[in-house]
């Protein structure tokens, strides 16, 4: 969403919502992945529950995930458009560094059936973590969240509310809904003028524990550093990382610190926890 497209909101609709705009779901028949990095047999569709609602997501293991201990495995919350599939790429990434992953849907996007809100992202992110828990194959303790965007939100959640895992992964996240308004619009409004929900995520990074490494644009004009990374950042207690991508914008942090330059940091933070 454009900056002027977002103040044309604000101004003319005060008693509209954001919400709608804040979703972008995009709603499929069936899941079309690529099998170039993450073979089919490396990869089982999974279908799970979220208070009466149905998800789907996909569980990408390592073919030495058994062998290999400690062995992490990294719960993906994507952002706010399309379905998983438009990031794939991201979890082909995680795959190339070594990790087992698992990304679902929300509901409303892709398969998943229902609608959005910032009470079904919770239940969502919990039918999620209860998922990987009950695998036989994982080890619980070494559980790593990873929320990019809108997927900031239930992964704090889930590492402050749900359980302490061994680390938390953000990339490009809003401080909350009304830092995400004041970003987009540049005006001081706040975001329960616009939001139905708080979607706070300064709170809960106080809060936690675990280990959290930070990632953010420098150039990201839809969720601004300052107001948000940075924020979110001062507030953290320690253990607490945070690099400030150059140049990046609110989508393409991997592939401006490169591929291989992605992978070393990702798994030097995640291993060396």
């Amino acid at each position: 969403m454009t900056i002027l497209r977002l103040l044309i909101i604000v101004l003319v609709c005060t008693s509209c919502t954001l919400d709608s705009f804040l979703f972008n779901p995009q709603e499929l028949d069936r899941y079309d992945l690529r099998t170039t990095v993450i073979p089919d047999t490396a990869r089982t569709e999974v279908q799970l529950m979220s208070d009466g609602e149905t998800l789907y997501g996909f569980y990408v293991r390592q073919p030495d995930s058994l062998r290999v201990k400690p062995h992490p495995v990294i719960i993906y919350h994507h952002g706010n458009r399309d379905n998983l599939t438009f990031y794939w790429d991201r979890i082909e990434l995680l795959y190339k560094a070594g990790f087992d992953v698992f990304v679902y849907d929300y509901r409303g996007f892709g398969r998943s059936t229902g609608q959005s809100t910032e009470g079904g992202l919770r239940s969502d992110a919990r039918a999620a973590l209860t998922y990987v828990r009950s695998r036989a194959d994982v080890d619980t303790t070494m559980i790593v969240h990873y929320g990019f965007s809108l997927g900031g939100f239930p992964a704090v959640y889930s590492a402050t509310e749900l359980h302490t895992p061994h680390a938390l992964i953000t990339e490009a996240i809003f401080a909350s809904g009304e830092t995400l308004v004041q970003s987009g619009t540049l005006l001081n409004i706040p975001g329960s003028y616009v939001l139905e929900g708080t979607f706070d995520n300064l709170s809960p990074m106080r809060d936690r524990t675990c280990p959290v490494l930070l990632l953010h644009g420098t150039d990201d004009t839809f969720i601004d550093v300052e107001r948000n990374g940075q924020r979110l950042f001062d507030v953290a207690r320690a253990p607490k990382t945070f690099l400030r991508i150059q140049g990046a914008g609110h989508d393409n942090v991997p592939s401006a610190m490169g591929e291989q330059e992605y992978i070393d940091r990702i798994t030097t933070f995640i291993r060396g926890n």
